[in-house]
């Protein structure tokens, strides 16, 4: 099966989107910036066909990984939404590696795909200029869910 969109296709997909199941767990800190990314994902998710979208939140993207972790069986893919941004410590630079560092673990110990949606920005703005970047986030989550 072959998507089109206005932007760059979608690879050809071995599978229907409307029979896969995928998840988006979202960090509510830094709310403004992470629900209207989980807004943009979800539009696109249906748009390119899939019927079957849930939604988790967690207080912070620290605990995205073990979120992912507790509900990967259940899905074909998960989109782990974070908003990071640098403040005067070095706090950011923590949760910044750990939460990718423990994304990506659980997405090879799980053999499930976790699309990494977690801005690490300097300022609002940045994170502000990136929500749009849901779009390919979804897209990229239904062709590792359709492929793999």
């Amino acid at each position: 099966m072959k998507l089109s969109k206005s932007q760059p296709e979608l690879g050809v997909l071995d599978k229907d989107p409307s029979k896969i199941k995928i998840a988006l767990v979202k960090a509510k800190f830094n709310y403004d910036i992470t629900e209207e990314m989980e807004t943009v994902a979800i539009k696109r998710l249906k748009e390119l066909g899939v019927k079957n979208i849930s939604s988790y939140e967690v207080p912070g993207s620290f605990e995205i990984p073990y979120a992912c972790k507790k509900i990967s069986k259940n899905y074909d893919a998960i989109i782990a939404i974070g908003c990071i941004i640098e403040g005067e410590t070095d706090h950011y630079k923590f949760i910044s590696e750990n939460s990718s560092i423990g994304i990506q673990k659980v997405s090879i110990e799980e053999e499930k795909p976790i699309i990494f949606a977690v801005l690490t920005v300097k300022n609002h703005g940045q994170a502000t200029e990136r929500i749009k970047n849901a779009i390919t986030y979804a897209e990229n989550a239904v062709e590792m869910a359709c492929n793999f």
